[in-house]
């Protein structure tokens, strides 16, 4: 069956604040209110297909780890419907996906559940679309390295769904974090943080009390300015599809007017160093200051002196971290971070302060009960999020 839906993908538990970052920039961008999305899971959105809505979310959307276009959908059971249906669909399509000579790969995700492997899954599909383009008069063949387009099959509810990655990578792999340390959260999910928090840039002051590769503070100002994921060099597949043609792709900050001020602690000098190249490739530098020591070391004050340098204006924010959980630290030294962490925490009064811990004392040890506790999960690692009005 052929369908026509735009297919925003992020982590599990994220779609509400996928939808609610979209609004923000549809209105800004795009002078429009975001329809409202079909259900599909806690972990995706989905509209009826806009070149214009597809475009925005490649250049600004942040939460997101995938932008998908839905092509076709089957509920056959077994490899050789599956193959008859998609070939009839891919016939039959007047839509310009492909043009001719284009390289191809497929790739499968969640398809556990057919009753054929994962590779069976993916040459059923790749041959069905090769061949069905080619009762178009278009040639495909097949390029596993750097296709031109790349191919996303995906099962849910015993359909599975045949995609375009628009994208044709991860989103959520910005290019400026070459140095990400140990235990590194992944850029959509330092995104995902400050949405929760219900991050302001122009009435928060944002502190990352353990920086480490900078995530959150990096993250933290680019949302600010709304600026553009990719470098202006950066090959996307959309760039190159027929449904894209003639689009400029040149992108401007959406919020150029903001002053962020962000201040990103790190105890480790080592790690210091290489978050700030991390800054240096994001851009951020004016927006950003590094502080080097323990964040038990730093006090309302000073962080108010450093955050009036770049926006006076400011006088209260946003602590947000994602702290150890346990595999570097003994049982009583995470113990004592976590009990010093909301004595810390407990001087900024009229601040909030968010966490993502996937460990189940933080919470008894941080000793301030939360407004909000939520699921969460970074990779494969399950925790909490958890919001405090100080």
């Amino acid at each position: 069956m052929r369908v026509d839906t735009l297919r925003i993908v992020g982590s599990s538990g994220t779609n509400k604040v996928m939808t609610g970052e979209l609004a923000r920039l549809s209105k800004r961008h795009l002078s429009r209110f975001l329809p409202k999305p079909k259900k599909a899971g806690s972990g995706a959105i989905v509209f009826s297909f806009d070149a214009d809505l597809a475009q925005l979310a490649l250049r600004y959307h942040r939460t997101c780890t995938r932008v998908l276009w839905d092509l076709y959908q089957s509920d056959a059971a077994r490899l050789e419907p599956l193959y008859d249906e998609l070939l009839a669909d891919v016939g039959a399509d007047d839509r310009q996906v492909f043009r001719n000579g284009d390289g191809i790969s497929v790739r499968a995700r969640n398809v556990s559940a057919f009753a054929a492997g994962e590779r069976q899954i993916v040459g059923a599909v790749k041959n069905a679309i090769i061949d069905g383009m080619a009762s178009r008069g278009v040639d495909l063949s097949v390029q596993p390295q750097q296709p031109d387009v790349e191919l996303v099959v995906r099962m849910r509810d015993d359909i599975l769904t045949v995609s375009v990655d628009l994208a044709g990578r991860s989103m959520s792999k910005r290019g400026y974090r070459r140095d990400a340390g140990e235990a590194p959260l992944r850029e959509h999910m330092a995104a995902v943080l400050l949405m929760l928090a219900r991050y302001n840039p122009r009435t928060d002051i944002l502190l990352e009390p353990m920086a480490g590769s900078g995530t959150i503070a990096i993250e933290g100002a680019l949302m600010a300015r709304a600026t553009p994921l990719w470098r202006d060099d950066t090959k996307l597949t959309a760039h190159s599809l027929p449904a894209f043609e003639g689009r400029s792709w040149d992108a401007e900050p959406l919020f150029a007017d903001a002053q962020p001020a962000v201040i990103a602690n790190e105890i480790d000098g080592t790690v210091v160093t290489a978050m700030r190249r991390n800054i240096a490739r994001a851009g951020v530098e004016t927006d950003l200051a590094v502080v080097e020591g323990d964040f038990r070391e730093l006090d309302v004050q000073r962080v108010a002196a450093l955050a009036r340098r770049r926006n006076p204006d400011l006088t209260r924010g946003l602590i947000l971290s994602n702290p150890p959980f346990g595999r570097r630290l003994t049982p009583d030294d995470l113990a004592g971070l976590y009990r010093d962490l909301g004595r810390f925490c407990a001087q900024f009064a009229g601040w909030r302060a968010g966490f993502l811990v996937a460990n189940p004392d933080f919470e008894s040890l941080f000793g301030q009960r939360p407004a909000v506790k939520k699921p969460l999960t970074n990779a494969s690692l399950r925790g909490y999020f958890y919001l405090y009005e100080l």
